[in-house]
């Protein structure tokens, strides 16, 4: 499919049927990938041949002209499939919003055009530095030649071994946040794949370091005063996507697992398992889970639609960052849903079953330990207390988090 292939317009077709023949086949060996730790480098080649990367794009650029509540339940479905596909995209799709979402410029078009071209676009943002929270150790300076050139060690580069460029979030010789497009192929980009978690392994989420990488002038953009976005709501909306499509393949499993099950228990209740009272009550359960997940990030996808037009219509400021808090807020509480409610089913999903469930080739476990990482990105207790404290003492739910030494709080460059 190229770049150009025309698409129905938004609201007359399902985007889920049209992708998934080839989510269902970048997913047919999911588990056999985990289990030999074999990086999807042809399964993203694949979606990127399907227009998945550029579904968010309008059909003049070779997209669908996706909203925000439909990519969320592409993304939900291809993490149905296989989780660590979603989530590797997570930049690539922030990246685009934003672009979509930007004032009309040279800049922006040319962004948009990357994407049409069919580029991925992935993260650098994360460090293990001393820097001070918000801040960064990665430096943009001038050499003595006038060229601008990029250094630092970044983690956590989730995507960015898949992708053709990469975002690279950095501070520039006054100390101000700045954003670097940099291509992954560039003299001087080295990508290590080294990431080492127990879940999410092949997201290509290991270190990128930049050693005097060559940058130029259009590929810097500098954080000045901005208009309130809902960036951050977009990034952790995607993570709670792939938990809800975690959730929906935990009920995959469980059904298919039960409906094969020809061995019974002495105590049981029915001479089959699929029969069985205490079975079925289980499966139920874990459907229940598995939309209460649905439902919460439906929720805030819709809030993000409504975000974006209100953006693109050009509401003042002040109605803009109300509509953004508002959505903050919900962002937090459906991850206080979503990510409770996916590993509560991903445990209970051994209740199906005796000892078979745990068997290594079914990796059953892959439901919890995918969960349970995407779930340590930012700690649920952080995001209850900000709810209470909203409630409590009217205090805003922050929207920007970031890690970092202890110090002054810097608010993130937008990567």
């Amino acid at each position: 499919m190229t770049a150009g292939t025309a698409w129905a317009p938004t609201g007359q077709r399902d985007l889920v049927a049209r992708f998934a023949p080839v989510f269902d086949e970048v997913g047919a060996d999911a588990v056999a990938r985990e289990r030999d730790r074999r990086l999807p480098y042809a399964e993203v080649e694949a979606l990127r041949e399907a227009g998945f990367t550029r579904v968010t794009l309008p059909a003049g650029l070779g997209g669908a002209g996706a909203t925000r509540s439909e990519l969320f339940d592409l993304l939900a479905e291809l993490a149905r499939r296989d989780p660590n596909l979603a989530q590797l995209f997570r930049s690539h799709f922030a990246f685009v919003d934003r672009s979509l979402l930007a004032p009309a410029s040279e800049r922006r078009e040319a962004n948009l055009a990357l994407v049409a071209a069919g580029k991925i676009v992935g993260n650098a943002s994360h460090e293990r530095s001393a820097a001070i929270v918000g801040s960064y150790a990665t430096r943009l300076t001038t050499g003595a030649d006038g060229a601008l050139r990029l250094d630092g060690t970044k983690y956590y580069s989730t995507g960015t071994l898949f992708a053709d460029v990469v975002s690279v979030a950095a501070q520039d010789e006054d100390g101000e946040p700045v954003s670097v497009l940099v291509p992954t192929d560039a003299p001087g980009v080295r990508r290590v794949d080294d990431w080492t978690g127990f879940g999410q392994r092949l997201t290509g989420s290991g270190t990128t370091v930049f050693d005097g990488v060559a940058v130029t002038p259009d590929a810097v953009q500098r954080h000045r005063a901005a208009r309130p976005s809902h960036g951050s709501a977009f990034v952790q909306l995607v993570l709670l996507a792939v938990a809800a499509g975690i959730g929906r393949a935990v009920v995959d499993d469980a059904t298919a697992f039960v409906r094969a099950r020809t061995r019974a228990y002495s105590h049981g209740s029915a001479a089959t398992a699929r029969e069985d009272p205490i079975v079925q009550e289980t499966v139920g359960e874990l459907d229940a889970l598995r939309f209460a997940a649905d439902a919460a990030v439906a929720h805030v996808a819709r809030s993000l639609d409504a975000s974006a037009a209100a953006a693109a219509a050009g509401v003042d400021d002040q109605e803009l960052a109300r509509i953004v808090a508002a959505l903050d807020a919900d962002t937090a509480r459906a991850q206080l849903i979503v990510l409770r409610s996916v590993l509560d089913a991903a445990t209970q999903l051994f209740e199906v079953g005796g000892a078979s469930a745990t068997d290594t080739g079914l990796a059953l476990d892959r439901h919890w330990r995918n969960a349970r990482t995407v779930a340590s990105h930012n700690p649920a207790r952080y995001k209850a207390r900000s709810l209470g404290g909203l409630l409590l003492t009217d205090v805003p739910v922050a929207g920007w988090w970031s890690t970092g030494e202890s110090g002054h709080r810097a608010r993130p460059a937008e990567g």
